[in-house]
């Protein structure tokens, strides 16, 4: 009787439970949502951006920078990215224009909009005002090409992205000038929170926008092993023997002596990777732990060998790399990662040639002296940038140093390539101007976003279907990244 009765009680209690969940929507499958009962609400018409057509003049392309800066930016992924140019027909390589036709100028708002409202007025130094004119008119010149529709407007596009890419090469100079105009005129420098997170987010961004274009341009000329510009087989230990080869020949250009440069651990491993998103990093690093082994051992008979171990793992390969250049004092490790920190015996503004130019009254994006140097030589953009493109398709980059005698560095590689490139949407903070966070599924709610429900995680996310021709069965971003990809274009 006893039992009975506990159990009644027991169920009484489970009642409410088992009604809410009864009432409760269930999650969709990974390809359909749930049917809309009578009370929902209709999802409004979805329509393209204005200007979607493209062939419009500037001044309208100019008006339109506020819509595209509200609307969502799209992430990708390394596996998307080579599964639609592992075929690179004709069919393909148009839309994949098509899409590019509508992202980059989404992306290149999102940049605009935040050199308009830096903190600390970092947004009226001269160079960073040629870098926002420069932005200003690719966003125009994106718009005033036709959609890619036919071979002559792709062409005619192909040729845009190539332009593009070589009025963009000194971006990275410029921003790094205006940082310093910022510091010489009020004392605000680079380790500031905000212009720190400013830089992260504006090369991020950079990053993400070249990594689109040459991948295009790259799929429309398919080369023996490569997909647009992703090796099938980059080999880590073919790449570091590359950087350490130029990283010796300019130690012994500058202290007449080098290291030598040992490979172990897994060196016969190949996967799928950027090859220039790996030989940046490698090449900085080795560059550091070599210059800080000579220096530190000059007066020594031999100099300690500098080490690097590849290591494959489930999900990343990791490089290790691993000196004995004295390391780095336990209150200056955080420093490293801030633009402009450099031990280099050159000052960056004798560097980067800082100055105001008279000759130059209208910010002319194509007049920029003092930057025919290497946008790395010595002030300090190295292991940020290092950073920023370990991250960039899901990796990382730590370090760990021993004052007193030496310094690993660990290189992680996402080898899966599903990890969505990070993309930053801004918030506006009323003290200090742009505020960014990361952010791959975006929480616009404008331009025709619809709210979707992961079916792998209780999550809500948004899918933007005025990037679809016509109507295709809704998915997950974070569960079929490929899929929709793939789909958004048809």
């Amino acid at each position: 009787m006893r039992a009975s009765a506990r159990a009644a009680r027991k169920l009484a209690q489970a009642e409410p439970l088992a009604a809410r969940l009864r009432t409760h929507d269930p999650m969709p499958t990974r390809h359909h949502v749930p049917p809309q009962s009578a009370q929902s609400k209709p999802r409004p018409h979805l329509g393209p951006l204005p200007g979607f057509h493209g062939g419009i003049s500037s001044d309208e392309a100019i008006k339109m920078l506020p819509a595209y800066a509200s609307a969502p930016q799209t992430p990708m992924n390394l596996k998307t990215l080579f599964e639609f140019g592992s075929n690179p027909t004709a069919a393909r390589v148009m839309l994949g224009a098509q899409f590019l036709h509508r992202e980059l100028p989404v992306r290149l708002a999102h940049r605009v909009h935040e050199l308009e409202t830096l903190p600390y007025g970092l947004n009226d130094m001269r160079s960073l005002r040629i870098v926002r004119r420069m932005y200003e008119k690719s966003f125009a010149d994106v718009l005033a090409t036709p959609r890619p529709t036919d071979a002559e407007h792709e062409q005619a596009f192909a040729d845009l992205l190539t332009s593009m890419l070589h009025k963009h090469e000194d971006v990275v100079k410029l921003i790094a000038r205006a940082v310093l105009e910022l510091k010489l005129t009020s004392g605000t420098s680079s380790d500031d929170i905000h212009v720190q997170r400013f830089l992260d987010r504006f090369y991020m961004s950079r990053i993400g926008l070249r990594m689109l274009m040459a991948q295009q341009i790259a799929i429309r000329e398919p080369r023996p092993g490569y997909v647009g510009i992703i090796n099938s087989a980059c080999s880590p230990s073919e790449i570091t023997l590359d950087a350490a080869e130029a990283v010796r020949s300019l130690a012994y250009r500058h202290f007449g002596d080098a290291p030598d440069i040992v490979l172990a651990g897994q060196t016969d491993l190949a996967f799928h990777y950027v090859d220039g998103h790996l030989f940046f990093p490698m090449f900085e690093l080795l560059k550091n732990a070599v210059r800080a082994t000579v220096e530190t051992h000059e007066d020594s008979p031999a100099l300690p060998p500098v080490r690097v171990i590849i290591a494959d793992g489930s999900e990343d390969v990791t490089i290790k790399i691993s000196d004995e250049g004295g390391g780095i004092r336990r209150s200056g490790i955080n420093r490293i990662w801030t633009y402009m920190f450099s031990t280099a015996s050159i000052p960056p503004e004798e560097l980067l040639n800082v100055k105001e130019d008279a000759d130059n009254p209208d910010d002319d994006p194509m007049f920029a002296p003092g930057l025919a140097l290497d946008p790395i030589a010595g002030f300090g953009y190295g292991l940020p940038l290092s950073r920023l493109y370990a991250r960039y398709f899901g990796g990382d980059l730590t370090i760990v140093s021993m004052e007193g005698y030496g310094t690993d560095c660990y290189l992680h590689l996402c080898k899966l390539g599903n990890k969505a490139e990070r993309l930053y949407y801004c918030v506006q903070d009323p003290i200090h101007g742009s505020i960014g966070s990361f952010s791959t599924q975006q929480p616009h709610t404008q331009h025709g976003c619809v709210e979707l429900r992961c079916p792998r995680v209780d999550i809500v996310l948004y899918r933007l279907d005025f990037l679809f021709d016509h109507s295709v069965s809704p998915s997950c971003l974070v569960c079929m990244q490929s899929y929709i990809f793939i789909n958004m274009l048809c």
